[in-house]
């Protein structure tokens, strides 16, 4: 009876964890799928696959943007939204605006720039979960 109540808790811990790591970052993909489809904003995706098995092992994506400040306030609101779910969160600010934010949720990475007159940057690495350190 022990054992059963160990293994329905183990369950229930692991999945809990995954479906953590698949909505943590929510405001901030669904932002990025907005910008895929947005003239005036640069996409480029990059897919590095295992030799052997021609699986993805990590996909990096960079979005470009200027003369947007509305989009810029997006991303730091969905980058605020999503920030209690981060494994690792780095934020830069000077006089009072945001330059820089990193976060890191599981394998995934997001690290967003602002630059001036509404220009920003995102950059986005995804890793494989078979593969954790990608050289």
């Amino acid at each position: 009876m022990k054992t059963k109540r160990l293994i329905v808790v183990a369950i229930l811990l692991i999945a809990g964890s995954l479906s953590t790591e698949l909505f943590a970052q929510d405001a901030i993909k669904a932002l990025v799928q907005k910008c895929e489809n947005m003239e005036n904003v640069n996409v480029n995706i990059v897919r590095n696959r295992n030799k052997e098995t021609r699986k993805v092992e990590r996909t990096i994506t960079s979005i470009s943007f200027s003369n947007n400040e509305a989009l810029v306030n997006e991303f730091i609101a969905a980058f605020n939204k999503d920030k209690e779910m981060t494994d690792q969160e780095i934020e830069n600010r000077s006089n009072g605006k945001v330059n820089n934010i990193f976060y890191r949720f599981g394998n995934t990475s997001y690290s967003f720039t602002q630059g001036e007159e509404g220009s920003g940057s995102i950059s986005i690495i995804e890793r494989s979960d078979n593969k954790k350190d990608v050289e």
